[in-house]
């Protein structure tokens, strides 16, 4: 086994790294076990909200034109993000 010598200064640097990445991962997480499934709507869902087809939804995905998230295959939307889609479609926003 090796041992590696460092000077205090830089260990206690790579500490307070280590430690306000806990804390960031842990905010995170909180965040996320906060949340609620209803928050999340699948692909059909959002395709009738939007009142469009897979397709179109498939084809904004890959544009970029709407957030989404990967629970293995399927693609969750966040029900905010649609329905702020639909005041600015209806050009309220």
């Amino acid at each position: 086994m090796d041992t590696i010598e460092i000077e205090r200064e830089v260990f206690d640097m790579l500490i307070n790294r280590v430690d306000f990445l806990h804390k960031t991962v842990k905010a995170l997480y909180d965040q996320l076990r906060d949340k609620k499934l209803s928050d999340w709507l699948n692909t059909q869902q959002t395709c009738d909200y939007l009142h469009i087809s897979e397709r179109k939804l498939r084809s904004m995905k890959e544009r970029g034109k709407i957030g989404f998230s990967h629970l293995g295959r399927l693609s969750q939307f966040k029900g905010g993000d649609i329905a702020w889609l639909i005041v600015k479609e209806k050009g309220a926003v």
